[in-house]
């Protein structure tokens, strides 16, 4: 069985920068939510959202790592299994403090009521691709990835924490970052309704799956 990671005391907890990075302009009565396969752009688009609207940046998986709030390895998957009670209480706590836009892969982390809209960032396979080889993920981990973005698995994990209305896709590949940042914009001010459906990868993911049959992988 596997054993919750003791905390560190709140006294002693030094705060990571990113906590500290943005200031706090106002309280959008909510929190804004990025999520995404690993490689897909998401912290950027994050950060840029949190300092353009005056919002704190949070990184789920930084603050399990600096809080302790982890269960163990799964070994085979290559990831932290987090404990995502003491999360999602924690979030609570600190939306309550602070304006906030969380960079998470994990939608269990979220309190759900506390969730003004979602940003959904994709990026095309081929692209998150070279990304994860870069990273120097497993091959076993690259394709899970990949598949995951290719079966839109992002945009599924992101209606399990909001209404279709509250969720828009960007594109996490575009080197034009401020067109995207002004559609999520758009969403917040009330400009436009949730748009999700935007992206199909069949293609490019079946080219990249012959590709690795090829290679034996």
């Amino acid at each position: 069985m596997l054993n919750r990671a003791t905390p560190p005391e709140p006294n002693s907890w030094d705060v990571s920068e990113e906590y500290k990075r943005f200031p706090e302009r106002g309280h959008l009565g909510g929190i804004v939510v990025v999520i995404g396969a690993p490689g897909s752009g998401k912290t950027t688009i994050a950060r840029k959202l949190a300092s353009n609207i005056g919002c704190s940046y949070l990184n789920v998986g930084s603050l399990a790592r600096e809080r302790g709030y982890i269960l163990g390895i799964d070994r085979e998957r290559d990831s932290l299994i987090l404990d995502e009670e003491l999360i999602v209480d924690e979030i609570r706590r600190l939306a309550h403090e602070k304006c906030l836009v969380v960079e998470t892969i994990a939608p269990n982390t979220i309190p759900r009521e506390l969730v003004r809209a979602v940003i959904v960032v994709r990026c095309r396979p081929s692209v998150l691709l070279e990304r994860l080889k870069s990273r120097k993920y497993s091959l076993s981990k690259i394709r899970e990835n990949i598949e995951y973005e290719a079966i839109d698995g992002p945009v599924y994990d992101a209606l399990l924490i909001a209404d279709r209305e509250r969720i828009v896709e960007v594109d996490g590949c575009d080197k034009e970052v401020e067109n995207e940042i002004e559609v999520i914009l758009d969403l917040l001010r009330g400009k436009i309704t949730g748009r999700i459906g935007k992206f199909n990868w069949s293609k490019d993911f079946m080219e990249i799956l012959d590709a690795l049959s090829q290679d034996g992988q």
